[in-house]
């Protein structure tokens, strides 16, 4: 009994003291060093493209006549847009609404008053300079709201590749710079993150109502596309020697 608990106290002991060595021993295990920096870039474009929401709606007592006119004024809208070269594929409905109205009695009961119809169609304009033009024949035609326009770029793509690339450029140079300036050298690059890409908020769209004009409009509303500049962020980081 005597020797059988001396043997069985001794490995106790050699493996408690093996921890502590293989601690000390990964303590000291060479880290890598590293510099982690951010780039910003940005690229400016004038956008090529126009959007305009064009709708229709009446409201009337019967629904068949609302319909046909309803109809017929959106026909003028779709000849007017032809008219100016915009192609049926550039032209897609929004949404179409038949709804009644409720009115109430003297004892607040609901009874129908008639109904509500609506046609809505998005246009893309691309050729800016006739989207002044555009808006002003489509509300002489019989369009009831138009908002718009939305001015945007056809292909995006190209603007948000060259912004990343201008953040990843700006982020390469202060990377050398910290790294002059701290007596060491960069290495490879370890991870490289694009951490934010962002375009500019749009202004609220324009909303015109026939309802709310004096007189028909004669001449094309004066509309200016300026320029989107798109801001984008890259963060690098190095190993350094």
């Amino acid at each position: 009994m005597w020797k059988r608990s001396v043997v069985l106290g001794f490995f106790l002991f050699i493996g408690n003291l093996s921890m502590p060595l293989w601690a000390v021993e990964s303590g000291h295990e060479k880290k890598e060093r590293t510099l982690t920096v951010q780039g910003q870039g940005k690229m400016s474009a004038v956008p090529d493209i126009a959007t305009l929401s064009v709708e229709v709606s009446r409201e009337g007592a019967d629904l068949d006549p609302l319909l046909a006119q309803v109809r017929k004024e959106m026909g003028r809208v779709l000849e007017v847009l032809k008219g100016q070269g915009i192609p049926d594929k550039e032209v897609q409905t929004e949404f179409f609404q038949v709804h009644p109205k409720y009115e109430q009695d003297k004892r607040a009961n609901p009874h129908r008053a008639g109904f509500f119809v609506s046609n809505r169609v998005s246009v893309k304009v691309r050729d800016i300079r006739k989207v002044g033009k555009v808006l002003s024949e489509v509300l002489s035609v019989g369009a009831t709201n138009v908002e718009g326009p939305n001015f945007e770029l056809d292909n995006p793509q190209i603007v948000e590749r060259g912004a990343l690339a201008a953040a990843t450029k700006d982020a390469k140079a202060k990377a050398q710079a910290v790294a002059e300036a701290a007596g060491v050298q960069l290495g490879e690059i370890l991870a490289i993150n694009p951490e934010n890409i962002g375009w500019p908020i749009r202004p609220r769209p324009l909303m015109m109502r026939t309802m709310a004009l004096a007189m028909p409009m004669d001449a094309p509303e004066p509309l200016a596309a300026g320029e989107q500049t798109l801001s984008s962020t890259v963060s690098i980081t190095f190993a350094i020697h």
